[in-house]
C-alpha cells in the first residue's frame, strides 16, 4: 500500500519504504517485489522498520513513509484513510514459506497415521472457509475479535490470498530462503531445498482422491 500521491511502483524510488523488522517476512516480501520491478533497496528505495502492523499503517498514515506491506485489518484501516493498493503480493509469483505445518521427521516416522488425520482435518477447515464465508466471518468475530463488516472481509480475502488449497510447498519458497541465507551464511549454499520439506503426505491424500473430493478438480 502506497499514499495517495503514489500512482505505481517506480513512483517508489526515492522515496521511503516501511516494513515490521529487517529480515522479517514483510522485509523480504518488499525487497522482492522492488527487483521484480527493478528497483534496487537501499539504493533506489530506502527500507526502515517500523514495528507491527499498526504501527506500519499508522506511519503511512501520518506520511512519514510512502508505502508499506500491509495485511489486514491494517490494511483496510489504511484505505479508509486515503492511501492505495498498487499491487497484491499473492499475485505477483513471490514464493516465500510464511506459515507452513511443521513436525519432526521422528514423528513422520513414528505416528504417520496421525499426521495424516491431521491433514485431513485440515483440509477441510480449508474448504469450509473457502465455501462458508459467513460462518467464517463468524469465527473470525469470535477468535479475532473483530466486528467492522469490512474488516471481516478484508480479513477473509487475505486469507483467502494465500492459504493453498492443496498444502504441496513449493520448492522455490524454499529456495529464496536458502538464497537468502547464503549471502550472510555461505553454509547454506552446501544444502538443497528439498532437505527442508516433505510433501509426501500431502501426495498421498492427493493420490487417494481426498482433495479432489473436497473441491471436485
Amino acid at each position: 500500500m502506497t499514499r495517495p500521491e503514489i500512482a505505481n511502483v517506480q513512483d517508489l524510488k526515492g522515496k521511503k519504504i516501511g516494513v515490521t523488522r529487517l529480515g522479517s517476512s514483510s522485509d523480504f516480501a518488499i525487497r522482492e517485489y522492488l527487483q521484480k520491478n527493478k528497483l534496487q533497496p537501499n539504493r533506489d528505495v530506502s527500507i526502515v522498520q517500523v514495528g507491527g502492523m499498526p504501527e506500519l499503517a499508522a506511519a503511512l498514515n501520518n506520511g512519514s513513509i510512502s508505502a508499506a506491506p500491509l495485511s489486514s485489518p491494517s490494511s483496510h484501516i489504511a484505505e479508509q484513510k486515503g492511501n492505495r493498493v498498487i499491487a497484491n503480493l499473492a499475485n505477483e509469483g513471490i514464493y516465500f514459506v510464511i506459515a507452513g505445518l511443521t513436525t519432526t521427521r521422528r514423528f513422520l516416522r513414528e505416528q504417520r497415521s496421525d499426521a495424516k488425520t491431521f491433514l485431513r482435518a485440515f483440509g477441510r477447515a480449508t474448504h469450509f472457509m473457502f465455501q462458508q464465508r459467513d460462518e467464517a466471518k463468524k469465527i473470525l468475530t469470535k477468535y479475532a475479535k473483530i466486528d467492522d463488516p469490512a474488516m471481516l472481509e478484508g480479513s477473509l480475502k487475505y486469507a483467502h490470498d494465500f492459504t493453498e488449497k492443496i498444502p504441496l510447498v513449493k520448492r522455490e519458497g524454499v529456495q529464496v530462503v536458502l538464497e537468502q541465507e547464503a549471502a550472510k551464511n555461505p553454509q547454506a549454499k552446501e544444502f538443497t531445498a528439498e532437505r527442508f520439506y516433505d510433501n509426501s503426505l500431502v501426495q498421498e491424500l492427493i493420490n487417494e482422491g481426498f482433495y479432489k473430493s473436497l473441491w471436485g478438480k
